[in-house]
């Protein structure tokens, strides 16, 4: 499995909180493809990952890393990577999208490229499909001016909320996998620090926790 969030956002080096040391591209943006690895493989046991600032970044005097690459290891033997990029420029779309979900099967494959709203998969029994959505759900989850705030995303996620407190079944994620991936978060960020493999059970021991 892959995932990765690539973004031209070099624009927020112009901004005063994204020079502060307590500012970490991994929180504010990996965290999104590391979402997307947590769903399809949530027992992670250990990470290890090296990042580093680009020139954008050194030149503005960004103090944490802005390029990052991650690979995983889940308890089942299950590996998978996460990348991303924050402050240099990007493909164009048609090439390659800034956010995109990879899933390498016995039987077939898939990649799901979040900002286009565009899905290719090869089946189990061989054929190859792209299916794009239109300006009609486009429309709906990028209400304002370009790809930007997900209006229609995090209306799904009330929604969905909403349904689960009236119906009362579990809305996910839930607490103990959001624990979880802030856990593996930290773990990633001590990698980044010491180029060590992290083990998240150790990060979860560290603060008494159990999940």
């Amino acid at each position: 499995m892959e995932a990765y969030y690539h973004a031209d956002h070099h624009w927020f080096l112009s901004k005063e909180w994204s020079l502060r040391s307590d500012f970490k591209w991994l929180y504010g943006g990996l965290s999104h493809p590391v979402d997307f690895i947590r769903w399809y493989m949530p027992d992670i046991e250990e990470v290890v990952g090296f990042g580093m600032i680009s020139p954008n970044g050194i030149e503005a005097g960004l103090k944490n890393e802005d390029t990052m690459h991650f690979i995983f290891r889940a308890r089942d033997g299950r590996v998978a990577r996460v990348s991303g990029v924050y402050t240099s420029p990007t493909q164009p779309p048609t090439r390659d999208s800034r956010m995109s979900c990879i899933l390498r099967g016995t039987h077939g494959a898939s990649q799901a490229d979040y900002h286009e709203l565009r899905y290719a998969v090869t089946t189990r029994s061989g054929e190859e499909k792209m299916i794009t959505w239109g300006d009609h759900y486009k429309n709906y989850y990028f209400r304002f001016e370009g790809q930007s705030h997900h209006a229609g995303e995090y209306q799904n996620y009330l929604e969905y909320f909403a349904d689960s407190i009236e119906q009362g079944f579990t809305a996910y994620p839930d607490i103990r996998e959001g624990v979880g991936t802030v856990a593996l978060l930290h773990a990633m960020d001590r990698s980044l620090q010491s180029g060590k493999i992290i083990k998240v059970y150790d990060i979860l021991q560290e603060q008494n926790l159990n999940i």
